[in-house]
């Protein structure tokens, strides 16, 4: 993973950190996670793009596996955003409680591929 796309996981996880504002509306904490799960999927693409241009003579190497670690892991992330994405929808006013658990699950993958 590339410098930029760390510094863009680091981003989406201060944004993350911002859910736990006591005073955060619904609209305010569905932005900062449909806007991460944006941003997320971009790195992912953007990870799967360079190990699709990667040369043939690399496709065995540790480079690759870590490439399709990154893959694997920002997929998971982004699915775990879409589904909280639904259940805030469906809350009638945005409780970190609710959804605490996820959320480190989802910081934990991200600083796992941050630091791979």
């Amino acid at each position: 993973m590339n410098k930029r796309r760390r510094n863009v996981l680091h981003l989406i996880l201060d944004d993350l950190e911002r859910l736990r504002d006591p005073v955060m509306d619904k609209d305010a904490a569905l932005k900062i996670i449909q806007n991460a799960q944006i941003k997320v999927e971009q790195c992912m693409n953007e990870e799967e793009e360079a190990l699709d241009n990667r040369p043939e003579s690399f496709q065995w190497s540790a480079g690759n596996d870590a490439l399709s670690e990154n893959i694997s892991d920002l997929s998971e992330a982004n699915d775990e955003l879409e589904i909280i994405i639904g259940q805030c929808q469906e809350m009638d006013s945005f409780n970190y409680e609710l959804i605490r658990n996820d959320v480190i699950e989802i910081v934990n993958t991200i600083k796992r591929t941050i630091h791979r």
